[in-house]
């Protein structure tokens, strides 16, 4: 005889109405999803290896072209600890040396007469020479916002920081079309330094933040156009060829601007970078004159702190093709990467491992902005088409 407990089981299952199961996935749908996931796998480091895999046959480029699959494809590698892919390098005069074989079609739009400013999650900032013109613009979609003119009696734009200005902790994934800020240094002619916030989403910059510097006219002022480094609340700002340090506290209701000593050292015109490091303290790395040194500080909420040096390393042990000269240029955000630009190449090199990698021969002036992202090409499949790898194209 069956037990209680299974007989009452079977009475409510005669009882009641018919249980029936979901149907196991067809072979189709259980393909689908295994070739979904090995895409997945495709590795960030060239956007093209996507469009080939894709091309393999129809239900490869399906999978690819499915609306979900961007999404997954970012969030896989992010939750994996990958870095975003450098897809390109920005030169000063808006010159974008691509450093992968595949480029977003926007990427070829043209601007002439025009400087860039930065370049982080996504976005580029330029500036016009003809009238002082602030813009911001999205690579990946060809989108432009034009700022305002700038408030007050700034004469001079001397730097900006475009950052992301969604709600929450955003992952900077694919925050390209969403709400930014820029913050902006920039002179006046009585020699001050001034500082405000832009919001894309209320369109009108905040009230200014000042501080003496005691030059002589806004024309002596020098802020050198590198990254500003986001630490903690603040942006810091290298002035002066790394003489001074300028901490930008982007409120954009309360801004606050003042000067913070660089550690005391013999500096050279290597270059000098501010780099946010993976421990939330503010990394000073400079050449001096083949060695890569670099000094770090945990600020306190006024910005000061006690300069530590951290280490050596030398570059020819890093990069060891015969260079005459190395520039640092600039970090790569949310990686702990600096950019080291030489006579024969644009190099990255990872501060935790000191891995090297190269992107591409030298084509610019000693400054430069990467441009980072996971990219996935769109793979149409009405026509069966796949847009072709791009070949190397220059912003002019």
């Amino acid at each position: 005889m069956l037990p209680l407990q299974a007989r009452r089981r079977l009475r409510r299952r005669r009882r009641g109405e018919p249980r029936t199961s979901a149907a196991p996935p067809s072979l189709d749908q259980l393909v689908r999803d295994a070739i979904g996931e090995i895409l997945l796998r495709v590795s960030p480091e060239d956007p093209a290896d996507i469009v080939r895999a894709a091309a393999v046959c129809k239900t490869w480029r399906r999978a690819a072209a499915e609306p979900s699959f961007a999404a997954r494809y970012r969030s896989h590698h992010r939750a994996a600890g990958v870095a975003p892919t450098v897809l390109g390098v920005f030169r000063t005069d808006a010159v974008m040396i691509p450093a992968t074989s595949y480029l977003p079609a926007a990427a070829g739009y043209g601007y002439r007469k025009c400087h860039v400013l930065d370049c982080r999650h996504g976005r580029v900032v330029l500036e016009s020479l003809d009238d002082g013109e602030i813009t911001v613009w999205d690579p990946i979609t060809g989108d432009e916002h034009v700022l305002p003119a700038v408030p007050g009696d700034v004469t001079l734009v001397c730097n900006v920081a475009v950052l992301c200005a969604a709600a929450g902790n955003c992952d900077h994934l694919s925050c390209h079309t969403g709400p930014f800020l820029v913050a902006m240094l920039g002179a006046s002619a009585d020699g001050q330094m001034h500082g405000s916030v832009y919001l894309s989403e209320t369109g009108v910059w905040g009230p200014l933040a000042s501080v003496e510097l005691y030059y002589l006219a806004a024309n002596c002022i020098t802020v050198d156009i590198v990254p500003a480094a986001p630490v903690g609340n603040a942006l810091y700002f290298i002035g002066d060829f790394g003489s001074e340090i300028l901490r930008f506290e982007y409120d954009p209701e309360e801004p606050f601007l003042s000067v913070v000593e660089p550690p005391d050292v013999e500096l050279c015109c290597n270059g000098v970078v501010l780099v946010p490091e993976v421990d939330g303290r503010l990394g000073f790395a400079f050449i001096n004159p083949y060695q890569l040194q670099m000094w770090s500080v945990e600020t306190g909420p006024d910005g000061e702190g006690e300069w530590e040096h951290r280490w050596n390393i030398d570059l020819m042990l890093l990069i060891p093709e015969p260079v005459p000269s190395h520039h640092l240029s600039g970090f790569v955000d949310g990686a702990n990467t600096i950019v080291v630009i030489t006579d024969n190449g644009v190099y990255t090199i990872e501060l935790g491992s000191f891995h090297t990698r190269p992107l591409c021969k030298r084509d610019m002036s000693y400054s430069g902005f990467l441009f980072t992202g996971f990219f996935v090409p769109e793979c149409r499949t009405g026509l069966g088409l796949l847009p072709p790898p791009a070949a190397a194209m220059e912003i002019e």
